[in-house]
């Protein structure tokens, strides 16, 4: 069982603005650790700060677990397998497209990875913004470290997503999505204040499930 970390404040913050949905399924083979990459980091970097931070101009996010924050039994997921449209939650929920997870929980993540037929790394992740993390703003308590999982292939991550995390005194670590499934796995089952923002493996429709 991984340790039960508070998230009280976040899953309250989020509540609000975020609908719930599940679909289940049976249950399927655990994720194992394989090589980390890419860990980027930097601590020189300065927040930003003003009424433009708070502004999300597009909703990327969406609770599907928003148990009440005062409870004791909120649930503790871990991830236990991905498929070509998405995740298998260790309690058999299924989530199509991406996923944003902290502390044991879960939020829908409505991105596509990065385009990797593009020629260069601005053109790979072009249409993506800090408001697509500006969820990392508001979680208590705030991770160590952000596991971004880029989907099939590790993508290093654009410098203003780098300095924004960085910002906000988060490590970031990038990886394909598989490896940073499987690290997340095991540093929350050591305790470890961990998030990972995981891309799916392809252009997925996270309100159908189907292709994009």
């Amino acid at each position: 069982m991984s340790p039960r970390l508070s998230t009280g404040t976040s899953i309250n913050a989020l509540r609000s603005a975020f609908a719930s949905t599940s679909a289940f399924t049976r249950p399927l083979s655990t994720l194992r650790p394989h090589s980390r990459s890419h860990s980027l980091r930097s601590n020189n970097l300065v927040p930003h700060r003003g009424p433009a931070a708070a502004v999300v101009t597009k909703r990327y996010f969406q609770n599907i677990l928003a148990p009440n924050p005062d409870s004791t039994d909120a649930p503790n997921l871990a991830i236990n397998k991905l498929t070509p449209r998405g995740f298998i939650l260790s309690d058999n929920l299924v989530i199509p497209g991406g996923a944003i997870f902290h502390s044991g929980r879960a939020v829908l993540w409505d991105v596509d990875p990065p385009k990797t037929d593009k020629g260069n790394i601005e053109a790979m992740w072009d249409g993506w913004t800090i408001d697509r993390f500006r969820v990392f703003e508001m979680v208590v308590p705030r991770p160590e470290i952000l596991l971004f999982g880029t989907g099939q292939t590790a993508i290093p991550a654009p410098k203003a997503v780098r300095e924004y995390i960085s910002s906000l005194g988060i490590q970031l670590d990038v990886m394909d999505t598989r490896n940073a499934a499987s690290t997340y796995n095991l540093l929350a089952e050591e305790g470890r204040t961990v998030s990972a923002a995981l891309c799916p493996l392809g252009p997925i429709d996270p309100r159908t499930g189907e292709a994009r």
